[in-house]
């Protein structure tokens, strides 16, 4: 199909998407549900390509592609509105993944002709590519690629081989790696060209893979004659054409995978109920970890979506992202194969198997996740040297990091930029870890000209409403000035206090509000357990307008201006929000584990107090309260182990052992690596979550699970840290362990991560039920 077809097909594109494009694709989804489904994996392979050309023909394929050839030109919003759609209607996906690593290559770098040429029928299905970059001597170390082309008049003669091609068997053009250049390992000549798979002196010769199939085969080229015209690009262009060229498509695929992995986990969950183990504690905590992972998927995929239509390079988060998707991808598939039960002794295709094999099937090619496409090692090393510039482990000096270790991957909005700049440096310039070491003879201070300037600059009442003296901001921003805040290990109670804040907001509570939002340090009484906060026992009891009880380790308290406890009503035996004043009751300072805090007993003993709430309206400002509380706690801990990787990665740089950098050693920079996935998916799931509607049904859940993985990732990347400094981490004069004490402090404060993975599993079996 030539330009013409092109031509045609954005005509449709235009008619679709001028209009209400979610109208057009409903309707057409609508007709899709009410169709027999295919029964045969040959069927559904040829409704798939079917599908495509149904899609194409009303303009509705390719959200992410430009309309110049043929696709939507979506929104990141609209591009994600578009996969949920096709997703809930179960549509298929396109029968070639393959092709589209392709196609953004042709788009960004193909000539005219090739365009017209190559993507309608590429998007239609009607054609089928294969990917021709792996070989036995060139896997993960792609630059030492042999396979050779040489330039004859307007051909090039190609001879060589290619291994893992998959589909190789059934496609139609191989997209290959060749090199024009000089031979030996090097990136300058080696060419990009398109090869039909019909060319004479191609042969195909499948393999068999672990689990049975026939995917992937070796490719030999013997004197294969391709046009010139097919090269994509410069010859000797072709490395930076394929690193470069990740395109709309190459993003968007993203957000297919994670609709694709969001409706796979769901299957997962209802397999433990209908294998009776929706109870298990243990297969409750591995479930946890499934869900917590596809949203730190989803979260990275939004951002590297984000960078690229804002014309960055994502490369760091989708470096990311390619490590957590295969290990997740493999830590599924085992956990739905233990729920199998004794089912995980048979084989495929026995009687009597669970699903018919599937899960057996997935778990058997699962081990292939960390193996295509460059090995999960390969992918550590890509982290830890292009990423965090650590020292090359090959002794090829060093490369600057993609973003300084412990900063955003990918540039925030503007707003959220200017905050943590400016909060960044304001904090920095107060706190000095010699001064936080001397704090452990103080325990019940904090650091009030700090607090003061953190007050001018909006805090704690940035999201408070406009009416109340507050700044009215999306709890987002708050969140990140929480981390800012804690990556520098400020001495104030911020935490505490916005919390605080957020429960007298919640209660409606406007006064004592208004107080703490101009700049009153505040704090929250309640009992913890490892639940959180305690609501059914132990509150303090309010009995003729006098408050009699006592609540210990309460965060913030011995610094509190203004004190807002939970007690129970003794006439009515309701929960009611209360206010005293510091200096009826007592407040006892206790030892905080984390030096920068403050933590006390707080005893009333008949203290004049004043109501602010009491019975239904409470209980629902604590569910509102409490889903913010964790994530300003998370947040905390997030600034934590975003500090704790600075730190490591620093150290790991400049220290040396044996005359080079530990860095190098891949024992080091693996650790980093794995460092900066875990405090970069915290940071993401948890500004996911604060994103979301408060009233939506998602709220809770992922506040629970963000919760959760912040707590455990900032005492882990706390822990590996003083592990990477060796000897030195674990003195006194290092400020490593500050880091350590504040994040164990912060998993015991808002609930233990294991109970908050457990809420949450018990949330997504109710959804799902």
């Amino acid at each position: 199909m030539g330009g013409g077809a092109v031509e045609q097909n954005t005509t449709a594109v235009l008619e679709a998407t001028t209009g209400d494009w979610r109208d057009s694709l409903a309707a057409l989804l609508d007709d899709y549900r009410k169709r027999p489904r295919p029964a045969t994996s040959r069927e559904r392979f040829e409704a798939a390509k079917a599908w495509q050309s149904e899609l194409v023909d009303a303009g509705l394929a390719a959200p992410g592609w430009p309309r110049e050839v043929g696709g939507m030109e979506l929104s990141l919003e609209d591009q994600l509105d578009y996969y949920r759609m096709t997703t809930l209607a179960g549509a298929p996906k396109h029968p070639c993944g393959l092709s589209f690593i392709v196609a953004p290559t042709i788009i960004v770098h193909g000539t005219q002709e090739q365009k017209g040429r190559f993507l309608e029928p590429l998007l239609r299905a009607d054609e089928f590519w294969c990917q021709g970059f792996s070989e036995p001597g060139a896997g993960s170390d792609l630059a030492s690629l042999s396979t050779r082309a040489v330039r004859d008049g307007d051909v090039y003669r190609v001879t060589g081989q290619k291994i893992w091609t998959t589909m190789a068997d059934k496609a139609d053009w191989i997209f290959a790696l060749v090199r024009t250049g000089a031979p030996g390992r090097g990136t300058s000549g080696i060419t990009y060209l398109l090869i039909p798979m019909n060319s004479p002196g191609i042969e195909v010769r499948p393999l068999r893979d672990a689990a049975g199939g026939h995917h992937f085969a070796e490719v030999f080229f013997d004197d294969v004659e391709v046009p010139v015209a097919n090269r994509l690009g410069d010859e000797g262009g072709g490395w930076s054409i394929m690193r470069t060229s990740l395109g709309h498509e190459r993003a968007t695929a993203f957000l297919a995978d994670e609709f694709r992995y969001r409706g796979t986990v769901d299957k997962v969950f209802r397999l433990a109920a209908e294998q009776g183990y929706a109870n298990d504690p243990l297969i409750r905590q591995e479930l946890a970890k499934v869900e917590t992972n596809v949203r730190a998927i989803a979260a990275n995929s939004a951002r590297a979506l984000d960078a690229v239509l804002r014309n960055e390079d994502p490369g760091g988060v989708a470096s990311v992202n390619r490590l957590v998707k295969s290990e997740f991808e493999q830590h599924l598939h085992r956990l739905a194969l233990r729920l199998t039960g004794s089912g995980a002794l048979l084989n495929t295709r026995s009687e009597g198997v669970v699903e018919k094999g599937r899960w057996t099937y997935g778990y058997v090619m699962s081990r292939a996740a960390t193996i295509g496409a460059g090995t999960a090692e390969i992918q550590r090393n890509t982290i830890a040297e292009n990423v965090l510039g650590l020292p090359s482990h090959r002794g090829e000096g060093r490369r600057n990091p993609v973003v300084a270790p412990g900063r955003p991957l990918t540039a925030p909005e503007a707003d959220e930029a200017a905050l943590r700049e400016v909060l960044g440096d304001l904090v920095s310039s107060y706190v000095d870890t010699e001064k936080l070491r001397a704090r452990e003879s103080t325990p019940g201070d904090y650091d009030i000209g700090l607090w003061d300037e953190l007050v001018k600059f909006g805090l704690p009442g940035l999201t408070a409403p406009e009416s109340l003296g507050g700044g009215g901001q999306p709890l987002r921003l708050l969140c990140a000035a929480v981390e800012e805040a804690a990556y520098h290990l400020s001495p104030v109670p911020l935490v505490p206090t916005a919390i605080a804040l957020e429960v007298l907001v919640a209660a409606g509570a406007d006064e004592p509000a208004r107080t703490v939002a101009s700049g009153a340090t505040a704090a929250f009484v309640v009992p913890i357990d490892d639940r959180g906060w305690v609501l059914d026992s132990g509150l303090p009891v309010l009995d003729g307008g006098r408050l009699t009880g006592r609540v210990e380790r309460m965060a913030g308290a011995p610094v509190a201006d203004v004190l807002v406890l939970l007690a129970t009503d003794a006439a009515t035996g309701d929960r009611v929000l209360v206010s005293v004043q510091p200096e009826d009751v007592t407040v006892t300072v206790q030892n905080s584990v984390d030096l920068t805090a403050t933590v006390g007993i707080v005893t009333a003993d008949g203290a004049p107090a004043t109501v602010l709430g009491s019975g239904q309206n409470v209980d629902d400002a604590l569910v509102r309260a409490r889903r913010v509380a964790q994530l300003l706690v998370a947040a905390d801990s997030v600034g934590v182990a975003n500090r704790a990787l600075a730190m490591a990665v620093d150290w790991a740089g400049q220290r040396e052992q044996f005359g080079q950098p530990i860095g190098s050693y891949q024992a080091i920079s693996h650790r980093c690596a794995y460092l900066l996935v875990g405090a970069e998916g915290a940071r993401g799931q948890v500004l996911s979550a604060a994103d979301c509607d408060e009233a939506g049904p998602d709220a809770v859940t992922s506040s629970n699970l963000a919760t959760a993985a912040a707590l455990s990732t900032a005492v882990s990347a706390a822990e590996d840290c003083i592990q990477i400094h060796g000897g030195i981490g674990f003195t006194w004069e290092h400020p490593a362990h500050l880091l350590l004490r504040r994040a164990a402090a912060n998993e015991a404060w808002i609930g233990r991560p294991e109970v908050l993975r457990d809420r949450a599993v018990s949330e997504v079996f109710d959804r799902l039920s």
